[in-house]
């Protein structure tokens, strides 16, 4: 899944990322430990990039990157059927060997 952002929004239990392709796709609240814990007002306070890759929330300090938001999204979606579910995603490990 590719997209652009161009809007996002919360309900209690989830973000939505609206995409330049007319898509909106939701993510559990929970995948996002900074989002869940900070205020409405501070979750409606986001900037895009010029680019529409990146999301920023600068009174928390809290980016999210597109791209591999949406890769999470595919991977979960070929899974668990067509929803992101609430099990938090892989993440790849680093080997520091």
């Amino acid at each position: 899944m590719e997209g652009a952002a161009v809007d996002v929004h919360f309900d209690s239990a989830h973000l939505f990322l609206d995409l330049s392709d007319g898509q909106a796709v939701s993510f559990p609240l929970g995948w996002f430990p900074v989002l869940q814990a900070a205020t409405a007002a501070e979750r409606e306070h986001f900037a895009i990039s010029m680019d529409r890759q990146q999301l920023f929330w600068p009174e928390i300090d809290e980016d999210v990157n597109v791209p591999a938001l949406l890769s999470f999204h595919s991977e979960s979606a070929g899974r668990r059927g067509d929803s992101a579910g609430d099990a938090l995603p892989s993440w790849p490990l680093a080997d520091f060997r």
